[in-house]
C-alpha cells in the first residue's frame, strides 16, 4: 500500500513544482495569479487520484484518507549521569616502604688471609732444613691488634717452632701484616701440616675466613737429604752440619737454629741457596750467622777423620741475597786429634758484589792423620746483613 501511495504521491509533486515555475514559461502566460495556479495544480491531482481510482477499481477497493498528521512528541532525554571527580586526597595512595637493613656488626677480632709470602703450601724441604713461614694477613675486624696480640700454635705439626710469637707492629682496621715464624722440618720424611691461629692478649683466639674461624697453614713435604753432587765426596759439611759443635762469641748455639738471628747468631741450611744475583742454585749451603759484638763470630768444630794424599777442602764462599752490607772473612782450621794445637788454613774475604769465592786447600801433607775441621765465619765491623753461606763444603779426592 505504502508503495502504491508514493507512486501517487511522486508524480504530484513534480506537477506541482512545474506549475510553480510554469509563469517563467512562455505557455503559462496566462496564468499569472497564485490563485490559478493553486487551482490548476488541485484539479491535476484529481485527476491523477482518479486515473489512479479507476486502474486499480478491478481490484479491493481502496480508501485514501489524508490528514494531517500532528508531529511527534519531542522525546524527552533523561539526562546522563555527571562523572563527579573524586578528590584526590579520597584516593588511597600506594606507598613503596624500603626494606629495613640491619647491619651485620663487625667482630672485634677478625683476620683476613691475603697471601703466603715464604713457604707456600707444598713446599718441599730436607729433613732437618731451618725455614721461615711468613703470612701475610689483613685486620678485617673493628679492633686494633696491639700491644700482646700474637700468633700461637694450634694444632697438627709444629715443626719445632715456638708455642707462640708476638705480631711485630701495631695493625689497625683494614692494615695488613706479615707475621713469621721459625721452623725446622721434622728428621722424618713425608708430610707435614701445621695449624696457627692469632690471639689477642685477653686470650680470645681469632683465625680467618668469613667467620674467622679457619686457621693459618704451613704444609710441607719433607725428603731425605740429597746426595753430594760431587760424586768423589767422603765428607759432607752440608749434610752433617748439625754434627758439628757450633758457638759463637757469646756462647754455644743449637742446631739448627729456629730462625735467623742477627743477635744471638745462627745456624741453618738450605738446599736451594739463593746467590748473591738473585739465582738459586742446587747445591746444599750451610748458613751462617755471627752473633753481635766486636769479635762477632760464629764456628763449627766437626768430628775427626782421617785424611788421605790427594784429599782437598773444597767450598764456594758467598753472602746471601739482598744482604748488601755483607762483609765477612771466611775461615777454614784444622787440629789433629790429640793436639792442642789449631792451625788456619786460609782467609778469604767477602762483600756483597754478586761474586763467590772457590775455596779449594790440599790436605795432602796431612796424610795418614786424624784431622778436625773447623769452619769460622767473622764480621769485619758492623755485623748488619752479615749472613754467610759455605755451599757445597766437603771432602773430596782429586
Amino acid at each position: 500500500m505504502a508503495k502504491k501511495i508514493l507512486t501517487i504521491v511522486l508524480p504530484l509533486f513534480t506537477i506541482f513544482a512545474v506549475l510553480l515555475a510554469a509563469c517563467n514559461f512562455p505557455g503559462m502566460q496566462g496564468v499569472n495569479s497564485e490563485v490559478q495556479v493553486q487551482t490548476l495544480a488541485a484539479e491535476t491531482i484529481q485527476a491523477q487520484v482518479n486515473q489512479y481510482t479507476t486502474q486499480t477499481a478491478s481490484a479491493a477497493p481502496h480508501v485514501i484518507i489524508i490528514t494531517a498528521t500532528p508531529p511527534a512528541a519531542t522525546a524527552t532525554a533523561n539526562p546522563l549521569p555527571t562523572a563527579t571527580s573524586i578528590p584526590a586526597t579520597a584516593v588511597p595512595t600506594a606507598t613503596a616502604v624500603p626494606p629495613t637493613i640491619t647491619p651485620i656488626p663487625i667482630p672485634c677480632n677478625q683476620a683476613a688471609f691475603v697471601t703466603d709470602v715464604t713457604i707456600p703450601d707444598g713446599s718441599s724441604f730436607v729433613v732437618g732444613s731451618s725455614f721461615v713461614k711468613t703470612w701475610r694477613v689483613r685486620n678485617a675486624g673493628a679492633c686494633t691488634w696491639g700491644s700482646g696480640y700474637a700468633i700461637v700454635f694450634s694444632s697438627g705439626n709444629a715443626m719445632g717452632a715456638p708455642a707462640s710469637v708476638i705480631l711485630p707492629k701495631s695493625v689497625r682496621p683494614g692494615e695488613s701484616v706479615d707475621v713469621s715464624v721459625p721452623m725446622v722440618s721434622p728428621s722424618d720424611t713425608g708430610k707435614y701440616t701445621g695449624r696457627w691461629i692469632l690471639q689477642a692478649p685477653n686470650g680470645v683466639q681469632f683465625g680467618v675466613g668469613f667467620n674467622g674461624g679457619v686457621p693459618l697453614t704451613v704444609v710441607i713435604n719433607v725428603a731425605s737429604v740429597p746426595t753430594a753432587k760431587d760424586p768423589n765426596t767422603i765428607y759432607d759439611f752440608v749434610k752433617n752440619y748439625c754434627s758439628g759443635q757450633w758457638r759463637t762469641n757469646a756462647a754455644f748455639i743449637t742446631c739448627p737454629s729456629s730462625s735467623i738471628n742477627y743477635t744471638t747468631g745462627s745456624i741453618t741450611r738450605s738446599y736451594a741457596p739463593i746467590l748473591e744475583n738473585g739465582l738459586a742454585d742446587d747445591e746444599g749451603a750451610i748458613i751462617t750467622v755471627p752473633a753481635v759484638g766486636g769479635d762477632g763470630m760464629i764456628q763449627g768444630q766437626f768430628p775427626s777423620l782421617v785424611i788421605h794424599s790427594g784429599d782437598h777442602f773444597v767450598a764456594t764462599a758467598l753472602c746471601s741475597y739482598q744482604k748488601p752490607s755483607c762483609n765477612v772473612t771466611f775461615e777454614v782450621l784444622a787440629q789433629e786429634q790429640g793436639s792442642s794445637t789449631v792451625t788456619s788454613l786460609g782467609t778469604w774475604n767477602k762483600k756483597y758484589d754478586n761474586t763467590v769465592v772457590s775455596i779449594n786447600i790440599d790436605l795432602s801433607s796431612m796424610d795418614g792423620k786424624n784431622m778436625i775441621f773447623y769452619l769460622k765465619v767473622s764480621s769485619n765491623g758492623n755485623p748488619t746483613d752479615d749472613m754467610a753461606q759455605w755451599m757445597a763444603a766437603r771432602i773430596t779426592h782429586l
